[in-house]
């Protein structure tokens, strides 16, 4: 008992002389200084500090370490400055090059394609994302652009905004209960979507946000037919698709330089708004990642998605198979209305050469697709194989390589090679341009 009580009075004496020795210090204003574009307004969020806090010499590495995270700096130097009253931050700062206009070529399950793309991921100085991208392919087309300012003027208001199309042709595979290794098709139809969305939310912390967001679209289908070119009737109907959705993101996590680490949860909500929508369905997520930052500058990271639909539309179907989730099978091979995935990634430097730098992946995935609350309205066309209680599971095994540019926020380059261990297949995934876009 002597031996507890002494060591107690230890460790309260030493937290006593570490207060005496560098004692709290109230924030009275903050200064930017350096080769940085950044608004001073922002440096606050950017720290996850406000006038009013308190802070100790001690505190100067998580300030950076904050700073760094944002992704917009090669380097964050913080100091105190005495001024009455308490302290002014003061951070000089080295901007990395944050806006790129680049091509880009996608090589996914035998599918070209080219696009060309802008992304700013600081415009203005505020801290504020646009991203503007085109793709022409063999099979698909598509036009995306976004807005979004995560600091409105300073407050936690949080605004963006999304207009999305495309014109693609989906693959429905019949996949066979009793056959892991068939890639057969029995459907192929052209999609179109044209819509767009509004998100006003809500930083509550630095690492908590509330979104609610309002998005319309007018979906139809057209040249449904089987592969032997025989017509078939088109995966869904036509109409107007409009919901209301509302996230919560909850990002502990900090990076540098593309690794990163720390938890990560989100939530998702969405359902159709009776009277504007003529699909009627609604659907639920949960998205957690864990990532530990190893030796410096190793990553492993786990994901897992567990989602869950009613009644969903052929284009709001929830989908495995390519470089999202089952990289080891072909590009959305598997459909259903619940959905679990999992994945294990472990990253690593290899080299560097002037402003370029590569890094290795390895990883296992594995995904659960299954029809359980389906359709019976006669708006979706399903195939014999995907009735009520249908269901697959899937896994597979890789390695990939990345590339970045040292000046660029985005890394350029992803190629990975995946074995699926049921489908006895592989499958290569190349990029170039917007990787993890």
């Amino acid at each position: 008992m002597l031996v507890i009580w002494f060591a107690l009075l230890a460790t309260a004496r030493a937290d006593s002389l570490a207060v005496a020795l560098d004692p709290p210090r109230k924030i009275v204003g903050f200064e930017l200084r350096g080769k940085t574009k950044l608004k001073l307004r922002l440096l606050p969020y950017l720290s996850h500090l406000e006038e009013g806090d308190y802070v100790r010499q001690r505190d100067i590495a998580k300030i950076e370490r904050a700073l760094i995270s944002s992704d917009l700096f090669h380097t964050a130097d913080v100091a105190f400055e005495a001024a009455p009253g308490g302290v002014i931050i003061v951070a000089t700062l080295k901007d990395r090059h944050s806006w790129l206009v680049a091509p880009t070529f996608y090589l996914q399950s035998g599918q070209r394609s080219l696009g060309v793309g802008y992304v700013d991921s600081n415009f203005r100085g505020l801290n504020q994302k646009t991203v503007l991208y085109g793709q022409i392919g063999e099979r698909d087309n598509l036009l995306f652009g976004t807005f979004l300012d995560d600091n409105v003027k300073g407050t936690d208001v949080i605004i963006r905004t999304d207009l999305y199309a495309y014109s693609r042709f989906v693959d429905e595979y019949v996949n066979p209960e009793g056959d892991e290794t068939s890639t057969e098709i029995a459907r192929t139809a052209r999609h179109n979507y044209v819509g767009g969305g509004f998100v006003i939310g809500w930083n509550c912390e630095w690492w908590c946000k509330i979104h609610l967001r309002l998005r319309g679209a007018y979906v139809y289908f057209k040249e449904s037919q089987a592969p032997d070119g025989t017509p078939l009737p088109n995966p869904g109907s036509d109409g107007w698709d409009v919901t209301q959705q509302v996230f919560f993101n909850f990002d502990l996590r900090q990076q540098a330089f593309g690794v990163r680490w720390g938890p990560y949860l989100q939530l998702t909500g969405e359902t159709t708004i009776p009277g504007l929508d003529d699909y009627d369905y609604s659907d639920a997520l949960l998205r957690a990642y864990y990532s530990w930052l190893l030796f410096g500058s190793h990553q492993l990271e786990l994901r897992t998605n567990l989602q869950i639909g009613r009644n969903l539309p052929v284009h709001e179907e929830l989908l495995t198979g390519g470089v999202l989730d089952l990289r080891g099978y072909a590009l959305d091979q598997f459909r259903g209305d619940l959905r679990a995935t999992f994945r294990a990634e472990y990253s690593f430097p290899l080299f560097k050469v002037s402003a370029l730098r590569f890094r290795g992946i390895a990883f296992y995935d594995n995904g659960y697709n299954g029809f359980h609350f389906p359709r019976t309205d006669g708006k979706r066309d399903y195939l014999p194989t995907q009735t009520k209680g249908s269901s697959w599971f899937r896994s597979d095994v890789g390695a990939g390589l990345r590339m970045y540019v040292g000046w660029v926020v985005v890394p350029v380059l992803g190629l990975d090679i995946a074995r699926g261990l049921e489908g006895k297949g592989t499958q290569l995934v190349f990029e170039v341009g917007f990787t993890d876009f």
